[in-house]
């Protein structure tokens, strides 16, 4: 086939994006259509090109491998370029590609180095050329980290400024709005005790403006976990493994860590950062032991799945109407667990019909776990509060170390909070109905021990007897209004000799 007729396309690149740089791309763009404007019997197709981006992998760069599918499907019958450099750093991109080019009829051309791989010895001198292309690309590559490796211990800063800051010049600087937050972020995680997925909440709520499109619990972690905030500057903390392909892995001492100290104004003292560090190190030890930090719901901790053992998680998950409701899924699902979602509703009517089938009395768990009460329904509300709380912080020092099993015991039954028994209706009903919610909540958490979900059913366990109920349960209703029902229920030999049950 001739030239006559020849649909031509150029390809063109520079490696940053810096003014001058992008200056020369557009100078590259003119003179590709001149010169393909200028040849007899060829019509430009189309200009491609990538601004600030490597030559060493072909899949990085978008324009290139656009123009590379369009030559592929015929619509483009000669490529035109600078030079090898400009088309592939990496010897297997540019035979690969080129190969599969020729084999649809599409040659490549490169100016500079008189290769067009329509020739017989195209590819030989392609190869070549291409080889020198990739070790200059690795030579360019080694200088760059060992200037960027002095530049560091210089202390000037690679990479995005975390939440906080800014980055000017090199120089982390305050931003004194956000650093307020991290200062609240740090606040609430030590003097309050809240998790990272509370103190998200409490940040979205109160309508404050996260680093990215969400608060989040790994977006607090980020932040508790960073040791910028207390001044210290730690790079290269990951490495490139692979100049050509640009992938990195975590630096496990491979290359050299810049570690700086009292590097810029810190958000919070080292002393801060050092407890809260000690404070996550903790609870992370509770999660190791099968126990969980503050929690706030009557499951905490004892949801199990019948198949691979591991603990169930609580995920808000939303209905095609926008109501919102819990649902419960094994941890184990990323490791091939394959328990089915569990409705929360489920689990709540598992949880009450095991309570209240039995011959166990409420007022005797409630008073088991409450004490001796006050009359007045508010008043009782009121105390219960305090009553969870104190059970709360008891127990957090029990788990820390702070108080002996017998202390822990006697404070918690110094507790005193009105029994069911006593009670009036309130005149609010919604004051009613908190309260109901409230000891129905530690009636809950007081009786059940442990809920294993396996396919089809429940097996729950109650505090003090030797055996399980197993349950079967359902989701009945839609939407807003669905609930769970309970369908069938066996006792265990052991629960129906204890309550002598027929």
């Amino acid at each position: 086939m001739g030239e006559s007729g020849l649909l031509v396309a150029a390809y063109c690149r520079v490696s940053t994006d810096k003014e001058d740089q992008l200056h020369s791309l557009e100078a590259q763009r003119r003179f590709f259509e001149e010169y393909i404007e200028g040849r007899e019997g060829w019509r430009l197709e189309g200009i491609y090109a990538d601004e600030g981006l490597s030559g060493t992998a072909a899949d990085r760069r978008p324009r290139f491998m656009e123009m590379v599918e369009r030559a592929l499907w015929g619509g483009i019958d000669l490529i035109v370029t600078k030079e090898v450099s400009r088309f592939a750093r990496n010897t297997v991109d540019a035979l690969e590609i080129t190969r599969r080019l020729r084999r649809r009829g599409v040659g490549v051309v490169f100016l500079t180095d008189g290769i067009d791989t329509r020739d017989s010895d195209g590819e030989f001198r392609l190869a070549i050329m291409a080889s020198v292309a990739q070790e200059e690309s690795r030579k360019i590559s080694q200088r760059t980290r060992w200037g960027q490796l002095q530049a560091m211990r210089r202390g000037v800063v690679f990479g995005e400024a975390p939440y906080g800051y800014a980055l000017r010049s090199g120089r982390l600087v305050l931003q004194l709005h956000q650093a307020e937050v991290v200062e609240e972020i740090y606040r609430m995680c030590l003097e309050e005790g809240l998790g990272a997925g509370t103190i998200a909440r409490r940040l979205t709520t109160a309508e404050i403006s996260p680093p990215r499109q969400a608060w989040t619990s790994q977006t607090v972690l980020a932040i508790l976990h960073n040791e910028k905030y207390c001044g210290d500057l730690v790079q290269k903390k990951s490495r490139t493994t692979d100049y050509l392909t640009h992938h990195r892995a975590v630096n496990r001492g491979e290359e050299e860590r810049v570690c700086l100290t009292a590097h810029h104004p810190p958000v919070v003292s080292r002393e801060t950062f050092l407890a809260v560090q000690a404070e996550l190190r903790r609870r992370a030890g509770l999660g190791a032991e099968g126990r969980r930090h503050a929690g706030g719901h009557w499951y905490s901790g004892k949801l199990r799945c019948g198949l691979c053992g591991r603990s169930l998680a609580a995920k808000s998950t939303r209905r095609a109407d926008g109501t919102a409701y819990v649902r419960f899924v094994c941890r184990g699902r990323r490791d091939g667990c394959t328990l089915p979602g569990i409705n929360g509703a489920v689990i709540l009517a598992c949880a009450r019909y095991a309570v209240d089938c039995l011959p166990l009395s409420r007022e005797r768990i409630l008073a088991a776990a409450l004490g001796e009460p006050a009359r007045d329904p508010l008043m009782r509300q009121r105390a219960l509060a305090r009553q969870e709380e104190r059970r709360r912080r008891a127990v957090e020092a029990y788990l820390e170390g702070r108080l002996s099993l017998e202390e822990l015991e006697r404070t918690t039954a110094d507790c005193r909070c009105p029994p069911v028994s006593d009670r009036r209706e309130p005149a609010d009903p919604d004051a009613a109905k908190a309260a109901e919610a409230a000891l129905e909540k530690i009636a809950l958490a007081e009786a059940v021990e442990e809920i294993t979900a396996v396919p089809g059913a429940f097996l729950v366990r109650l505090r003090e007897l030797s055996g399980v109920l197993r349950l079967e349960a359902r989701v009945l209703g839609t939407g807003a209004g669905s609930r769970g029902e309970v369908l069938s229920c066996r006792l265990s030999e052991e629960v129906t000799k204890k309550f002598h049950i027929s």
